[in-house]
């Protein structure tokens, strides 16, 4: 863990930098680890420098640190998915401003209160501290179709004592998914225990049923686990961005999780895709439904008729006067007629 910037940043306009109390236990770190007693109250300050010339606003938000459906830790989420273990999150025992304003070329200093719950905890309460600048008229002068935003990201691990806890991992539940508009499965895992999993590799295999070879696999190395947190695994069918039609039958999961303490978790899941499921999925991600509005049809049947009627009145008229014309050329010929024989007289 270490303090860093969530998202693309060309040329940075602010900066972060946590002020390190007195009970942080490695002040070689560049995040928040305190040691704390049940029931402590403390305030930690986080240093925000505006290099911009003008005044800047920046939104605060501390989020308790989860699990992405790739195995890497996420700070951004502020909401916490239901069934997580933790009873207590970080989230719920901080309270902070949610929005400061700084000058333009100046510093200013955030306060964090931390109130820690009175019941003892085990392993660790872990989080991250969130500082993003309001890009808000960036966004409105800028001709790119996709604008950048970035946010600083100060860790906070928050621990009683030093006792190790043994990492746990469970099995939830798997069933077919629309990712990120990929068809494929997820998996639902369980981090039960407040302990990081490092140097997380998983290997998972999906076997239709009486068939040896897999028809999804996925390959995970150096993924990380957050304490006490939920992970949806997902599983392409297929490679991402190009996956295939899911199809309906029973099948089988075979996913192994290792870490680097040598922990090793084995699951073999049973599960079926049912032919609604399937159709559910492949019909989002496959197939462009036809939600036209009625009226545009009516649009174009007009549109038809007036182009038609058009045509009919331009064929009519142009009949009309290529008639005339050979009344014209006849009636001609006739006073032609009646000239030579006046003159033969």
């Amino acid at each position: 863990m270490e303090t860093f910037a969530k998202g693309e940043e060309e040329q940075a306009t602010y900066g972060v930098a946590p002020i390190l109390p007195e009970n942080q236990l490695d002040r070689g770190r560049t995040f928040y680890d305190l040691r704390v007693k049940p029931g402590q109250k403390q305030t930690i300050q986080i240093k925000i420098n505006n290099l911009s010339e003008k005044e800047e606003n920046y939104f605060i938000q501390v989020n308790t640190a989860q699990t992405s459906g790739g195995f890497t830790m996420d700070y951004s989420k502020h909401k916490l998915p239901e069934g997580t273990p933790n009873k207590t999150p970080l989230s719920t025992f901080v309270t902070y401003p949610k929005k400061v304003t700084i000058p333009g070329k100046k510093a200013g200093v955030v306060s964090i209160n931390i109130e820690v719950p009175e019941k003892a905890f085990e392993g660790i309460q872990l989080g991250g501290i969130q500082v993003k600048k309001d890009f808000s008229s960036e966004k409105k002068q800028s001709k790119e179709a996709i604008f950048s935003e970035y946010a600083y990201v100060v860790g906070l691990m928050l621990s009683e004592n030093d006792q190790p806890v043994t990492p746990e991992v469970t099995f939830k539940k798997i069933e077919p998914k629309i990712i990120t508009n990929n068809a494929g499965v997820e998996v639902t895992l369980v981090n039960t225990q407040p302990t990081t999993i490092k140097g997380v590799t998983v290997d998972t295999k999906i076997y239709k049923d009486q068939e040896e070879k897999p028809v999804m696999t996925q390959k995970t190395s150096e993924g990380t686990i957050a304490p006490e947190s939920i992970i949806r695994a997902a599983i392409f069918n297929g490679k991402a961005g190009s996956t295939k039609p899911l199809d309906a039958g029973k099948y089988q999961m075979d996913m192994t999780i290792t870490d680097k303490d040598n922990h090793r978790w084995q699951f073999k899941e049973p599960f079926t895709i049912t032919k609604k499921q399937a159709q559910q999925v492949n019909e989002k991600v496959f197939v462009v439904k036809n939600e036209t509005s009625p009226w545009l049809y009516v649009l174009i049947g007009i549109l038809a008729a007036i182009i038609l009627l058009f045509i009919l009145f331009f064929l009519l008229k142009r009949k009309k006067e290529k008639e005339e014309e050979e009344k014209q050329q006849l009636a001609t010929k006739k006073k032609g007629k009646k000239r030579r024989k006046s003159s033969r007289k």
